[in-house]
């Protein structure tokens, strides 16, 4: 036994990671899962340092990009900048994205 199968309760066989992120993303209904992920783990390199310094993608569903910024003026700035974001996000990854719901994160 590895200590891999220790942490899996008994009857329950391990899953493939693919197999869990494919049914979350179906969940949030996404039609090209690889899109949707490259989307998140693409982030940095697809939107640019400047914007990925302070706005975090958070959720992806029925089309709507959840964008969390860390500044009420980096949401105006994402606003104004969303059909300029949008073409780039679906010269990158398709078009899994047709708006942005941009939040401010709160303060902890």
């Amino acid at each position: 036994m590895s200590f891999y199968e220790e942490d899996i309760p008994p009857g329950k066989p391990p899953r493939m990671l693919n197999e869990v992120l494919g049914k979350l993303l179906r969940r949030m209904h996404v039609s090209d899962e690889t899109s949707a992920i490259g989307l998140f783990s693409g982030w940095r390199q697809i939107v640019g340092d400047a914007i990925a310094d302070h706005a975090v993608p958070k959720r992806l569903e029925k089309r709507v990009l959840v964008v969390e910024v860390d500044d009420p003026a980096w949401a105006t700035q994402l606003k104004f900048l969303e059909s300029q974001l949008i073409a780039t996000l679906r010269d990158n990854v398709g078009d899994e994205v047709e708006s942005l719901e941009i939040r401010v994160r709160r303060s902890r």
